[in-house]
């Protein structure tokens, strides 16, 4: 939107052309009445914002563990666009571990509501934690990246699942370039099967922040290998924190 004043000489005709909106628009949003007078130096309202049917739409989703709550799942479902469920690890042959409690109710829901389950993959080793080995290991290893990608594809098959998401964390700045090519082959392997790829990425503030957390993201290689990516601002503030005042 924006405000267009009145100069001398006009009228609805000439400011709508000039604006690029239709003439009724005009007179609508400022409650002109005919025979449409106008003063200088008057204040218009010119809503020149895309129409809601040709936007794109909004995209929302939400990362879930397989044991929330039916209720919580339920209740969030019809606001989403992807369902995240987090998540599938890998060993460092490449084959996937699942979740520790089945997954499958909570696909049967998302399809149900019309909402495309995500697989998360994510290199969690056995305590749990994010792993740098299990990721310089899958993005220097051509062979375990072959069979994990084959293991991800027959496991999104199975369950029904639309599309993947990398959420790793803690890369190593010397992984930084083969993360980001390991990431585009596998969404351009993906893709052949009409599934999306998405990158989680740690919320940096310049391209060469240091520490651990950010040396292995770069934002533009990323950004060009998958389908989509976003920001894990959370890390710059989280529910479970404890509470400072200032």
């Amino acid at each position: 939107m924006k405000i267009y004043v009145v100069q001398q000489g006009d009228n609805v005709d000439a400011i709508a052309q000039s604006q690029g909106i239709p003439v009724e628009t005009l007179v609508f949003d400022n409650q002109i009445d005919p025979p449409y007078r106008l003063a200088v130096g008057q204040a218009l309202y010119i809503n020149d914002e895309t129409p809601l049917e040709d936007r794109t739409p909004l995209y929302v989703f939400g990362y879930a563990y397989p044991f929330i709550s039916p209720e919580n799942l339920d209740n969030t479902l019809p606001f989403l666009t992807d369902l995240y469920v987090f998540s599938y690890g890998f060993t460092l042959e490449g084959d996937l571990v699942p979740p520790m409690v089945s997954e499958d109710w909570m696909l049967e829901r998302a399809v149900q509501s019309g909402v495309r389950p995500i697989l998360t993959l994510t290199p969690l080793g056995p305590d749990g934690r994010f792993n740098n080995n299990l990721v310089s290991t899958v993005v220097h290893n051509t062979d375990v990246q072959q069979r994990l990608v084959w293991n991800l594809g027959l496991k999104m098959q199975e369950k029904g699942y639309g599309g993947m998401d990398f959420d790793f964390e803690y890369i190593m700045g010397d992984d930084r370039l083969a993360y980001a090519a390991f990431v585009k082959r596998t969404t351009q392997i993906m893709n052949q099967f009409g599934y999306q790829v998405t990158v989680a990425l740690a919320p940096k503030t310049s391209a060469e922040q240091p520490g651990l957390l950010y040396e292995g993201v770069d934002y533009r290689l990323l950004g060009e290998a998958a389908n989509r990516v976003f920001l894990m601002t959370y890390e710059w503030g989280y529910t479970y924190e404890p509470i400072s005042y200032r």
